[in-house]
This record gives C-alpha cells, sequence and structure tokens, in this order.
C-alpha cells in the first residue's frame, strides 16, 4: 500500500519493481558500513544532550532520511523475491 510510503520514497521504490533479481538480492542483502552507523550515533548522542551544531544538525536529518530509504528499500526488496517465489531469510 504506497498509501504508507513517504512521499519522497515512493518512486525510488517503486522502481525496484523493474529490476532482476540479482539486483534486488543486492539490496535486500545490503548493510551500512561501520563508519556510518558510528557517525550516526554521534550525532544522535549530540542530538540527545543538545550540543548539535546546525551543521550537524542538517547532516542528522540527512543521514536519517538516507536510513530511512535504505531499510525501505531492503524490505521491497525482500519482499519483491518473496513475491517471486524465492526464499528470503529474516535479517
Amino acid at each position: 500500500d504506497w498509501n504508507n510510503v513517504p512521499d519522497e520514497f515512493q518512486v525510488d521504490l517503486a522502481a525496484l519493481d523493474r529490476m532482476e533479481d540479482e539486483a534486488l538480492w543486492k539490496i535486500a542483502q545490503s548493510r551500512k558500513t561501520v563508519a556510518d552507523m558510528e557517525r550516526y550515533n554521534i550525532l544522535l548522542d549530540r542530538n540527545q544532550e543538545g550540543t548539535l551544531t546546525d551543521a550537524e544538525r542538517t547532516e542528522l536529518t540527512a543521514l536519517r532520511t538516507e536510513a530511512d530509504c535504505f531499510m525501505l528499500r531492503k524490505a521491497q526488496a525482500a519482499a519483491l523475491l518473496r513475491w517471486r517465489g524465492h526464499h528470503v531469510p529474516l535479517p
């Protein structure tokens, strides 16, 4: 149901329908790097402490949006693979 997907992600997710299974597997199995996760966690901690600069706040917002898109793409890729008859193990 596309009504539950934020507008800014709908086009990107809809494009997955046209991808070959191999490309979907790459998306479904992809992971964020340790460095990406560490930076995100540092910014979250600073946000909680109230010590973010304006630039860091902008970066955190961008990272959050990127993380949301990343997870939605992974979930949609896995759902499409299941719908196409593949066994997709749970993470």
